[in-house]
Formats: structure tokens, C-alpha cells, sequence
């Protein structure tokens, strides 16, 4: 299907790599049908563009890119909402902002996007957990990360997790 959108004007995708969100993301209840694009695979840097809203899109991240150590509980509640069964149906998006003046980058790591990536269904949940920020300041933790951010987590077998994450959804 072709979608029209405001940043990277008419492109084609298949119904197949629609995300649907069973719920929704925060603020933006009435839209309900994205599609992930990776315009640069060198950036750990996503865009979740709207299928029905040309303007709307989010900048979004693996959080375990940003934040090496980002391994949160997910609650059991949130996991039957979209069934899922296992762990390896799990695909976690953070939603990053970017403002220019001053310039700061943050991911929101206290509400990620919880995807079932063998459904294609997604949610926004809130973590129960103080130790993951709404703004974790990226730049001034990239030292915490291995700078490679190609590769995602330390210790993934084969082409990373952005990889991994990009292939399943």
C-alpha cells in the first residue's frame, strides 16, 4: 500500500509490516496504524511513522542501544494484553525527542512501546521502575554504551539487536 507522508513524502509498504497498536501511544489515542522506517541503518535512530496521519511520526530507539543495561520487567498484565507467549515475541521501542536549543537528545525509558512481533501488535506500557527515566539524556550517557550502535546489546549473537528487532517487526 502506498502512504503519503509529510517527511518522506508517497512511499510503498506492504500491509504486512504495519504495526497495529492494541492500545495507545499516550496523547495519541485516535491513531492506531504505524509502520517502522530505517532510513540509515549506521543510526540507532528509527522513525514510527503513522499510517493514517501523514504528519505524525516519532523518532524512536531500541532502548537497550541507549542504555546497555535496559532490561525491564514487563508486566504480566501488559504481556496477555498482546498475547504475548514468549520473550522472543518481544521488541521494545523507546520514543526519543530531539530539541535543538540547546541541543539535547532524551529517551523516554520509563513508557517504551511494547511490540508482539509475531502479531504485529503493539502498546505503550509505564514501567514500574524508577530506574529507567521519561527523559534519559542520551549524549550525556553514550559513554555508558558501547559507541557501535549498529551492533545493540553486548553479548547478542549475530547482527545485533537493532537487527534482530528490524527483521522481526
Amino acid at each position: 500500500m502506498k502512504i503519503n507522508t509529510s517527511r518522506f513524502g508517497e512511499i510503498e509498504v506492504a500491509q504486512s509490516e504495519c504495526i497495529v497498536m492494541k492500545g495507545a501511544i499516550f496523547g495519541f489515542e485516535s491513531r492506531s496504524r504505524y509502520v517502522l522506517l530505517i532510513q540509515d541503518n549506521s543510526t540507532p535512530l528509527w522513525w514510527l511513522q503513522s499510517v493514517d496521519d501523514p504528519g505524525l511520526a516519532f523518532v524512536v530507539a531500541d532502548p537497550c542501544v541507549l542504555k546497555p543495561d535496559y532490561n525491564p520487567v514487563i508486566d504480566a498484565g501488559d504481556m496477555a494484553f498482546l498475547d504475548i507467549r514468549t520473550t522472543e515475541d518481544i521488541a521494545l521501542l523507546a520514543i526519543v525527542t530531539v530539541r535543538p536549543h540547546p541541543f539535547r537528545v532524551t529517551a523516554n525509558l520509563r513508557a517504551p512501546i511494547l511490540i508482539n512481533v509475531v502479531q504485529r501488535t503493539a502498546n505503550q506500557v509505564i514501567l514500574n521502575d524508577p530506574d529507567y527515566p521519561i527523559q534519559y539524556d542520551v549524549i550525556s550517557n553514550r559513554s555508558d554504551a558501547d559507541m557501535d550502535l549498529r551492533e545493540g546489546c553486548k553479548g547478542m549473537e549475530g547482527p545485533g539487536r537493532l537487527a534482530a528487532i528490524a527483521a522481526a517487526i
